[in-house]
């Protein structure tokens, strides 16, 4: 598909020109990259923030999961003890 833009500046073309140039792409070459490169960045962003959204649920999750296994693991301690017969009862 074609796009065409009009009413740049001199400035501006001279501008597209010379980074074209300087990756050694025709000025349509690298404008295609840039605008293609400028539509997937805002999809990744997306992506990648949707991502650390879910990192952080997943942490939260974790946390409260080890100190459930913590309290069970010191309630499971006490019931050893108490149920301990080498232990004196008072």
């Amino acid at each position: 598909m074609d796009i065409k833009v009009r009413e740049l500046s001199p400035i501006v073309v001279q501008t597209i020109d010379e980074r074209a140039k300087k990756r050694g792409l025709s000025r349509q070459h690298y404008l295609k990259e840039l605008i293609e490169n400028y539509v997937m960045q805002k999809e990744l962003n997306e992506t990648d923030q949707a991502y650390k959204t879910l990192i952080e649920k997943n942490t939260e999750a974790l946390h409260r999961f080890s100190d459930q296994m913590q309290r069970q693991n010191e309630w499971l301690e006490s019931m050893s003890e108490d149920m301990d017969p080498t232990q004196e009862k008072r």
